[in-house]
């Protein structure tokens, strides 16, 4: 089945990931899907959004719903929906980053490249159709990170977005019944020990052997020239984690938009905005993080009405429909980023299930908006919704 067939099947993220089951090995379904620890936070990221309830305004009559918006003071975007950061994507598919950025740009929207991508920033950018931000992450310290941001201007990425929240969280944690074999490397050896897997997923398995695709990080290169590998994304990120001083030091390299990625409480978005970043991102790593912290959409409320008035506040996390958007945007954010739903779309039909992801999440976007008697987010409002009062606490 082609991928445009399999991509008109995709009427939902459920479905994205039923795909996408179908067609990679447990072991890159388990990547894709997991979060750290017992993975109470992804859950819970998922789980909490059903806190929120509606208080839509009937009888309203007005025209067409609009749901386009501009972010951080001129990037115009046609909906306020936009692809997270994701590292690895091209070994799920060869395509990878590219094909993100080509559905993104089609749709009217922006990506964020991950540092911990499989396509150089260089290619991503090329295969652009709208805005390109590029996500800083500490690969090997300071002096490589200074690489990356040059190469991020060359490219014209119109926003850096600075992670702090990469510290590790401990290991996924699943009986060993439901552990699948994850390779360490791709060499024959392991191949052969993951070919109980991959020799049912021939689809993926023929995509992999004829590009080998995402293998290495190319905007990590080690000293000897030779790119990062993907298995050593974790030891590269724990040589130098991110500290509030490095805003400063970032300024000195780069004089576009800032945006702080990694903010679950009051008082670090507090610290951001004194620092002087454009925007933060309300985000607990995907749940791939610390296990156990917050419920992304649990925090946003308070951090919303502590710094939204200063700094623009984006949101991810849970993600899944686009209610959950409408949600989000009624609590105080200005943009929401879409990590694992984007990734489904991707793994299950490449860059046309992308797209038809993003389409999903606009005509849920419109409906919901429809339902509420709203006519454009601009009349959106917290009165929209209720949520639990210890979320403002």
């Amino acid at each position: 089945m082609s991928e445009r067939s399999v991509a008109r099947k995709l009427t939902s993220v459920l479905a994205a990931q039923h795909y996408m089951e179908r067609r990679l090995p447990r072991f890159l379904v388990q990547r894709y899907e997991g979060g750290s620890g017992r993975a109470v936070t992804l859950r819970r990221n998922v789980e909490a959004f059903d806190e929120v309830t509606f208080m839509p305004r009937v009888a309203r009559d007005f025209g067409a719903r609009r749901l386009d918006t501009t972010v951080l003071g001129g990037t115009k975007l046609s909906m306020p929906v936009m692809i997270a950061p994701t590292g690895g994507l091209a070994i799920g598919h060869w395509d990878g980053e590219r094909a993100m950025a080509r559905a993104a740009g089609e749709a009217g929207t922006a990506m964020v490249v991950s540092s911990s991508t499989g396509t150089a920033i260089e290619e991503v950018a090329a295969a652009a159709q709208g805005p390109v931000l590029f996500q800083l992450h500490h690969l090997y310290g300071r002096e490589n990170s200074a690489r990356m941001i040059e190469r991020a201007r060359a490219s014209g990425c119109t926003a850096l977005m600075f992670t702090v929240d990469a510290r590790g969280g401990g290991p996924r944690e699943r009986h060993p019944r439901e552990t699948a074999f994850a390779p360490t490397s791709f060499g024959p050896a392991e191949l052969l020990r993951a070919a109980p897997q991959t020799l049912r997923r021939p689809r993926w398995l023929w995509d992999f052997l004829r590009h080998r695709s995402g293998l290495t990080v190319p905007m990590a290169p080690l000293k000897d020239g030779r790119p990062l590998s993907v298995f050593k994304i974790m030891e590269a990120l724990s040589v130098r984690p991110a500290v509030w001083e490095d805003v400063d030091w970032i300024r000195g390299h780069w004089d576009g938009p800032l945006i702080i990625k990694g903010i679950i409480t009051v008082e670090d978005a507090r610290r951001a905005v004194a620092l002087g970043s454009d925007g933060i991102v309300v985000s607990n790593h995907g749940a791939l993080g610390l296990d156990g912290v917050p419920a992304t959409i649990t925090a946003l409320p308070s951090i919303a009405d502590a710094v939204g008035s200063r700094t623009e506040v984006w949101f991810d996390g849970g993600v899944r429909r686009g209610a959950d958007v409408v949600k989000a945007m009624a609590l105080g954010a200005k943009g929401v980023l879409i990590g694992r739903a984007a990734i489904y779309g991707l793994m299950a039909a490449g860059e046309p299930g992308v797209r038809q992801i993003l389409e999903v999440f606009r005509q849920g976007m419109a409906g919901t908006l429809l339902a509420l008697g709203c006519e454009s987010f601009e009349d959106l409002t917290r009165d929209h919704v209720r949520i639990p009062a210890d979320w403002t606490a």
